[in-house]
């Protein structure tokens, strides 16, 4: 009866997001002021809310894809339903909190709130190792970088004499303090939104529920890096350094995650890998520095919305029946094209996903990303050399996207030829190899609680590439289709061959992971022990010593407690004796 409740509850607030959405829509832009305090005598904090179309767009973004979370997680979650439910609300309404402040410090609250309860519900499972070490991976660095977002906070503020997100970049500020504070902002941005270095949480972070995923991946958590480098995209303009920064991460992180993707051998992690390198695409086009690169990457976190999430509620779907989303279980189901014939509907709804991601002709990934790549075009025919870096990687990752889009697919959903060869390529790490043939009757297709998101989310996948008007140039787009074909093409021939396509760099993610256990987590834990050794054999035995002589005195002094008058007689009289003489010697 609770968790029928708290799913009503979580249900109603994000169908109340999406209604407050179409509410503001076509609004004045404005400002709401909520009371506030003041903070010595120069600042004053104040609760502040703003409307304008960014909120609207991205309160519509996070409703829609929050009330297929809450729906879809009615035929998903078993477990400690009422936490969950009550969880994935609170992080709604803290996207929400981020969303809609003018105010720095109101928009950190949100900030913080959305880490805390990400920690929290990928170790919603916390009976499993893996559950309890990805939320606690992703904790720690999402709090390193907001010790950065924290400080640039306290620069930008300072130095505009103002927290108000509306008033920043309106009054004088010296050139290289606005460098520094949107730096450390941009320090955060990383780690949220899991940009190289800090991006190693994110893949870890798939032990959680795959509703949970979906909700990271499409609406929450990594999508706020985006919205606030949009939100203070004037002051980001300005600080041209800063601009040049992103554009280089940015590149490097979509060209690495895309080719981590392109050897992962389990579906919600090559999906991470994906969102990681879709977000840079993303930042990629703020860093232009242009309207066109703005609104082109605000169109394409739009349509990654839509089709992220529904691939992740696909990945559920096949976790809920077949008990494991990775190649070397799937591949068992999949040599009589069972997952296809017996999974009909989350067979098409993730064809549709997978070739919107793709970037296939008609779909919304393709208008979304020939935007990024048309606007960096018109930056690079200017002659800057950050449009002609973007450009290139933009178009390679698209190529590399397509490949493990397709490898994806084929491998899940359709017998391999050479079978021979494919089970031989996966057989040496698959713990299943010796059991019996799966029985593919068992599989059956989700209920309709869960496949009714999925079906809501495929439209978006499709119509949304619509929305915003087809104006992009032909001359892009048959480019942007070569390069998909050019990469698609390389998976088929891998699988039709049934080899194995995990280059062992890729494999083992350029052992960015071993490197930071023996750089950062090894003499971290080094120091601990010391620390800890100091406090307990330096600090600790001080601090014993001082209590055993305490208690040796006081043993000594009841000992002097006779009870004898006799003995504190004499004492007495030789005490007094004692002093008669000390009196003299010193009077001489």
């Amino acid at each position: 009866m609770i968790a029928t409740a708290w799913r009503v509850v979580g249900v109603g607030f994000s169908l109340l997001v999406v209604l407050a959405a179409a509410l503001l829509h076509g609004v004045t832009p404005g400002t709401t002021k909520a009371g506030g305090i003041m903070i010595g005598q120069e600042f004053w904090f104040s609760y502040e809310f703003r409307t304008d179309g960014l909120t609207v767009l991205m309160l519509a973004v996070v409703g829609v894809v929050s009330a297929c979370v809450q729906v879809y997680s009615i035929g998903y979650v078993r477990e400690r339903v009422a936490s969950y439910t009550a969880l994935v609300t609170l992080f709604t309404a803290a996207m929400v909190t981020v969303v809609i402040s003018d105010n720095l410090f109101v928009l950190l609250i949100g900030w913080e709130v959305m880490g805390a309860c990400s920690y929290l519900l990928i170790g919603h499972y916390w009976e499993r190792r893996d559950a309890r070490a990805g939320a606690m991976k992703a904790f720690l660095i999402t709090r390193l970088a907001d010790v950065g977002f924290l400080f640039g906070i306290f620069v930008l503020g300072v130095g505009y004499h103002t927290f108000r997100i509306s008033d920043l970049g309106s009054g004088p500020i010296q050139s290289h303090t606005l460098t520094i504070g949107t730096l450390l902002l941009l320090v955060g941005v990383v780690g949220k939104s899991a940009q190289v270095p800090l991006q190693t949480w994110l893949p870890d972070a798939m032990p959680g529920p795959s509703p949970v995923s979906a909700l990271i991946h499409a609406a929450t958590m990594v999508a706020a890096g985006v919205f606030l480098i949009a939100r203070l995209f004037d002051l980001f303009v300005k600080a041209e350094t800063t601009l040049t920064v992103l554009a280089v991460i940015a590149c490097v992180t979509m060209l690495f995650a895309a080719s981590c993707a392109m050897a992962a051998v389990e579906v919600k992690r090559v999906l991470a890998w994906s969102t990681v390198s879709q977000l840079a695409i993303m930042f990629s086009g703020l860093s232009l520095g242009t309207r066109d690169g703005r609104h082109a990457a605000l169109f394409h976190l739009l349509t990654h919305a839509a089709f992220k999430g529904l691939l992740f509620l696909c990945a559920g779907v096949l976790l809920h029946q077949v008990g494991s989303a990775a190649f070397v279980v799937l591949r068992r189901y999949s040599r009589r094209g069972a997952l296809r014939k017996r999974l009909p509907w989350t067979f098409v709804t993730m064809t549709i996903g997978l070739a919107a991601l793709a970037g296939v002709p008609g779909f919304a990934g393709f208008f979304s990303k020939d935007s990024v790549v048309e606007a960096a075009w018109e930056r690079a025919r200017d002659g800057s050399v950050v449009g002609w870096i973007v450009l290139v990687s933009v178009g390679l990752t698209a190529m590399m996207t397509a490949f493990y889009c397709v490898r994806m697919w084929l491998w899940i959903f359709f017998r391999t030829p050479a079978l021979a060869g494919a089970v031989g390529a996966f057989e040496d790490d698959d713990p299943m190899a010796d059991l019996d043939e799966p029985d593919a009757r068992k599989l059956r297709e989700g209920s309709w609680v869960m496949l009714a998101p999925m079906l809501l989310l495929t439209i978006a996948a499709i119509g949304l590439g619509y929305t915003d008007g087809v104006h992009l140039k032909w001359q892009i787009a048959l480019i942007t289709t070569v390069l998909a074909v050019l990469g698609a093409l390389p998976a088929y021939s891998l699988w039709s061959r049934g080899a194995d396509p995990r280059p062992v760099l890729f494999e083992r993610e350029y052992g960015v992971d071993p490197a930071y256990q023996r750089l950062f987590v090894v003499p971290v834990r080094w120091l601990a022990r010391l620390t800890v050794g100091g406090d307990q054999d330096v600090i600790g035995a001080y601090v014993r010593a001082t209590g055993r002589a305490g208690v040796l005195a006081s043993a000594g002094f009841r000992k002097l407690q006779t009870g004898n008058v006799q003995t504190y007689l004499t004492a007495a009289v030789v005490g007094v004796v004692a002093l008669a003489i000390l009196a003299g010697v010193i009077g001489s």
